[in-house]
């Protein structure tokens, strides 16, 4: 599957706008989008799945527009996790998992199958879940439920994913078990996978490719080495920082900078 917009645009008028001239994510790709808060990312990642009509231009799913596909094969196509969720009803973890199986079944439901069961068990296990499975979801912490979400997305098993934030409410060990798995899965199944990262060392070391985001544009795209230099990160986030080459093979490593008052100094 590929996912590719061209020429988008969104506003919410008049404090933001949205242009999108060219983005494009392929098959067995990874590709992270950086940018400061309220510089669009989420709007961008609503407009990819076709929750938010862009004024302009068009969003193509596997070559054809992402509106021409009916809910339930989208659905088998393409799968979203937000950055933010608040649970209605306490179901279980593991029926929250199985969820993402409802586009396989029939008009008229029906019972999980064998495939529906297997594929939410593997879901469980690579998101580290299997003994919260018999939780209420609404008893899980920020963290938790982020897995159970992300966990959700896997077992619906569809070969484009949008993830907005999936490392949200995550502790450092987590962060990087949910990339590494992610990036597993592309590299396994394939996948073509776009995700929002405010991490700037994560998304050097797990993204093929990605996006800087500034005020509703793009800024820059390419590899994290391409991307992630001290000028563009300086046009991005309007901050200073050290970047340092080659520290994740031939990614790079980026330092934060402050002022201490005596002089400045770098944070590692």
């Amino acid at each position: 599957m590929s996912l590719s917009a061209h020429d988008i645009s969104f506003n919410y008028a008049p404090r933001f706008a949205l242009r999108v001239d060219r983005l494009a994510a392929e098959a067995g790709e990874l590709v992270g989008i950086i940018g400061p808060n309220g510089s669009g990312k989420t709007t961008l990642m609503k407009i990819l799945a076709g929750l938010l009509p862009s004024s302009g231009g068009d969003v193509l799913l596997d070559g054809l527009p992402i509106g021409s596909y009916p809910p339930h094969r989208r659905a088998r196509h393409l799968t979203y996790v937000p950055q933010h969720h608040r649970p209605a009803f306490e179901f279980t973890v593991e029926q929250t998992v199985l969820l993402g199986r409802i586009p396989y079944r029939g008009a008229y439901g029906g019972f999980e199958r064998d495939e529906d069961i297997g594929a939410a068990e593997d879901a469980l296990a690579r998101m580290e879940l299997l003994e919260l499975r018999h939780e209420p979801i609404t008893a899980l912490s920020g963290g938790e439920l982020q897995r159970v979400m992300i966990a959700k997305a896997l077992a619906q098993e569809a070969p484009t994913l949008l993830l907005d934030e999936p490392n949200s409410h995550l502790d450092i060990a987590h962060q990087q078990s949910v990339l590494g798995t992610i990036r597993g899965q592309v590299r396994r199944r394939g996948l073509c996978v776009v995700a929002s990262v405010h991490d700037l060392n994560l998304a050097s070391i797990f993204c093929d490719r990605v996006i800087a985001m500034a005020a509703g544009r793009v800024i820059a795209q390419g590899t994290p080495r391409e991307v992630l230099t001290a000028g563009l990160l300086r046009q991005t986030f309007g901050a200073d920082m050290v970047v340092e080459p080659n520290v994740y093979g031939d990614a790079p490593a980026v330092r934060y900078r402050y002022d201490d008052g005596a002089g400045g100094g770098d944070a590692g």
